[in-house]
């Protein structure tokens, strides 16, 4: 009868030894699994930014036709314009095809140029009344 209880107590143990290990694997297989799924997300974000950059560069590369404004004064001579080593020239008073790239560089060029031309009369005005302001 000793032996049954010695039995049963060495059983007892081996399954809790058993249920802990278990325990242990199936925290392990979860990190695994989690370490997995986060691969995989990873791998479809980069395929989804791979997909999106294309996608730009293709709209990018898109020919458009613009014609540039021409009088025979400050605006006659043709432009040439340069995005990372790549260029081209434009003709003015010309319909021409270029890339839409080039496009959006030249208006983004006429903003800035719109913006300066907005702050150098707002600084005039404000210079103008700074002077009278401190005449009197």
């Amino acid at each position: 009868m000793g032996n049954e209880h010695k039995d049963s107590g060495s059983v007892a143990a081996l399954k809790k030894e058993m249920e802990a290990l278990r325990a242990s694997y199936e925290e392990q297989l979860a990190a695994l699994r989690a370490a997995q799924d986060e691969k995989e997300r990873k791998n479809g974000n980069a395929e989804r930014l791979q997909r999106f950059l294309q996608a730009e560069e293709a709209y990018l590369n898109e020919y458009v036709e613009v014609k540039l404004f021409r009088d025979n004064e400050k605006y006659k001579d043709d432009v040439y314009v340069a995005i990372n080593g790549k260029n081209c020239v434009i003709r003015r008073g010309v319909w021409t095809r270029i890339r839409r790239k080039f496009a959006l560089l030249l208006d983004q060029s006429e903003i800035q140029d719109l913006r300066t031309a907005e702050l150098m009369d707002r600084e005039a005005g404000r210079f103008a009344d700074e002077s009278r302001r401190r005449s009197m």
